[in-house]
């Protein structure tokens, strides 16, 4: 109990606690909009030859490890040398610290995940929208309905549940990051890109605080069991709809 009392005053906790909700919602906000949009205009080509290029550009990351990703989005995003930095220099711009500053470093991290996992998503959610009747969208085409009110009144609700299931495994995602941490900042710098998972790590296996650490881990369950729960009581909510 003495490591809760700990953690509940600790300032480095609570910046961790932060990093992991602001990573949270950059990552799964832009991954579930990017998706969604990307799905959609997919599977309105689904019979073009872009749609195969597309489709494969879109999901190789996703099968690439997050260590190879990281270490190639290391190099590009590095401070002096990094390929982006080169490109923006050509271009008559300031060099960008990506991953050399506290108020841009979480950013970074974050849409590398973002490019990681995007095809993921994109794909189960193309799943969704090939299993909607096309006489749905037959029936609101006969009534000359406007394809912006198409999108909302129709195809949004019909993918939600889907939606609502790659949204709770993209936050838990979001919660377990590591690796990229781990490889591109080492929870720097000023501890602003450290997370739940680093944490625990840095903890456990650096300063060899084993109590802590498993009363860290806890408070990760608890979140992810509170997001699980979440999950079920919406899938009830819809099937019951």
């Amino acid at each position: 109990f003495d490591n809760y009392v700990a953690l509940a005053e600790s300032k480095d906790f609570h910046q961790v606690l932060m990093n992991t909700a602001i990573y949270t919602l950059i990552t799964v906000g832009l991954t579930m909009v990017l998706a969604i949009v990307i799905a959609v205009w997919l599977n309105g080509k689904r019979n073009s030859k872009l749609n195969g290029v597309a489709q494969t550009l879109i999901f190789t990351p996703h099968i690439i490890s997050m260590v190879s990703v990281s270490t190639l989005f290391l190099w590009l995003m590095d401070s002096q040398n990094g390929l982006l930095n080169v490109v923006l220099v050509a271009l008559g711009f300031e060099p960008y610290s990506f991953l050399a500053s506290p108020e841009t470093a979480l950013l970074s991290v974050s849409l590398v995940s973002v490019w990681k996992g995007l095809g993921y998503y994109v794909l189960l959610i193309m799943a969704a929208l090939q299993n909607i009747p096309t006489s749905v969208y037959e029936a609101a085409e006969m009534d000359d309905t406007p394809a912006l009110r198409t999108f909302f009144k129709i195809t949004l609700p019909m993918i939600s549940p889907t939606i609502l299931f790659t949204s709770v495994v993209a936050v838990i995602a979001s919660f377990k990051v590591f690796d990229s941490v781990n490889i591109m900042t080492g929870g720097g710098p000023v501890n602003s890109t450290n997370t739940l998972v680093y944490y625990i790590y840095d903890v456990a296996f650096m300063q060899n605080k084993y109590g802590m650490a498993s009363a860290i881990s806890m408070v990760l369950l608890a979140i992810v069991l509170i997001v699980t729960i979440i999950q079920f009581s919406s899938e009830k909510k819809f099937a019951n709809d």
